[in-house]
């Protein structure tokens, strides 16, 4: 039994019976005009059946698999190319104990119709498509009107993610695989970035960078970026989803680099911050903010082990960055919070953890949060609070660590050599049963 058809039967198993799932198809994106944005599957379709493919629709019950896919088209083939076929995915579920029906992608709506009745629950993920939402409830809102005929609709419609995420926040091998495969190939790509910036004489742009890292990726085998890649010169650096591509960074500077490879359909997630020309270009508060940001990191992987929370890998990192802010008298002057709102009229000097801890002051330099889950999606599913509580880490979860500081150039209550500085140092680990394993481990520091 393939890896898939075993994710189709735990899905099965955590069903109430007379349910239904329905993972639809996500609809292509106009880019602009007649040109389109690549396209990407659902993730939850990606998870239950491993095909990045227009139009395939994905229906489960109690006890069988239904999918709706293209046929082939020799005409449009001839434009966008193969489609798998009905007999793929007959093949791919062939050895799986509940039944497997495929039908023509267009099919959908008369087969979410013909498994709709009788079912006491729907699995379906509203908001990411009105048009669709639209389309399943006139379908729930036409069978409703048979129910004195004995013809029932489904009573409630629940999130699908209640069912699939459980199950992919805890990662199999088949989504290992494809993670460390990603984590490796963006390893290199960053490890080459950071030769050159490092190697480097003169300015480097933001555009060369981002070429030699999206290159790397492409060399190495990446499938597509997991995101747009951030490659931020400088005070760029202090904008934390920065998009430009145009500025250049002085011999001294920092180049921050936010980029991670696509493999099929998982993602990896890598920053680094590098100087230009290395640390011998660069005033002696960079390396010593640098070190700053590094300790934090090593400090949150540390509590990235089971039984711990989410929020304590957090707070390790916000620790060891707070003590190192009051060491080099970073919190000697900053804008007064003890009134509910930032005042810059009124600079204050905090000396211990505990007062910058009262009114979260660490947040005018480090202002998010240190993980997220990682995996068919760079914020991948997952609670981060269960019954109210910072959720426990378990063997099988993969987090980023990305501990930062980020001092703006408006920030005028800082000392100039301190303005338009941002560092972020960020890895992908995995929980193991024994603490952890650095996905990205390849990559340097």
């Amino acid at each position: 039994m393939t890896v898939f058809a075993e994710r189709v039967q735990r899905v099965q198993q955590r069903m109430p019976q007379d349910s239904l799932l329905f993972v639809p198809a996500m609809g292509s994106r106009f880019r602009n005009r007649d040109t389109h944005y690549r396209y990407r599957a659902h993730s939850d379709t990606l998870y239950l059946t491993g095909v990045n493919e227009e139009e395939l629709s994905v229906f489960v019950t109690n006890d069988a698999l239904h999918i709706c896919a293209r046929t082939s088209d020799p005409e449009r083939e001839r434009w966008t190319g193969k489609v798998r076929g009905h007999d793929f995915y007959r093949e791919r579920f062939a050895e799986a104990p509940f039944s497997v029906t495929v039908s023509g992608a267009s099919e959908w709506q008369k087969k979410l119709g013909e498994l709709s009745r009788g079912r006491q629950v729907l699995f379906y993920d509203f908001g990411l498509d009105a048009g669709r939402d639209t389309q399943v409830l006139s379908h729930i809102a036409e069978l409703a009107q048979y129910a004195r005929k004995g013809i029932y609709a489904p009573r409630t419609i629940t999130r699908a993610s209640e069912l699939l995420a459980p199950l992919r926040l805890l990662k199999d091998s088949h989504d290992l695989a494809a993670m460390r495969r990603a984590a490796a190939i963006s390893a290199v790509a960053h490890n080459a970035a950071q030769d050159y910036i490092l190697s480097a004489k003169g300015e480097v742009s933001e555009y060369a960078v981002k070429a030699l890292v999206e290159y790397e990726f492409m060399r190495q085998g990446a499938d597509q970026l997991a995101y747009p890649s951030i490659v931020a010169a400088g005070a760029n650096a202090t904008v934390l989803h920065y998009e430009g591509t145009a500025d250049l960074a002085k011999p001294g500077e920092f180049i921050l680099i936010d980029a991670g490879a696509e493999i099929e359909g998982y993602a990896s997630d890598i920053t680094r911050t590098t100087p230009v020309g290395g640390f011998s270009s660069a005033p002696g508060i960079r390396r010593e903010l640098y070190d700053l940001v590094l300790a934090a990191q090593k400090a949150a992987i540390a509590h990235a082990r089971p039984g711990n929370s989410i929020e304590s890998v957090h707070q390790a990192a916000v620790d060891v960055l707070c003590d190192g802010l009051l060491k080099l008298g970073l919190f000697g002057r900053v804008p007064d919070r003890s009134s509910g709102s930032e005042d810059r009229n009124r600079l204050i000097s905090l000396k211990t953890r505990e007062e910058v801890a009262q009114h979260d002051y660490h947040t005018y330099f480090y202002m998010h949060r240190t993980s997220h889950f990682l995996g068919l999606d760079v914020h991948d599913v997952g609670d981060y609070h269960v019954a109210g509580k910072s959720r426990l880490l378990e063997p099988g979860m993969v987090i980023t660590v990305e501990p930062g500081l980020y001092f703006p150039p408006e920030y005028d209550f800082l000392a100039p050599e301190v303005r338009g500085i941002g560092i972020r140092i960020e890895d992908d680990v995995l929980i193991t049963a024994e603490g952890n394993e650095i996905l990205t481990a390849s990559c340097r520091s």
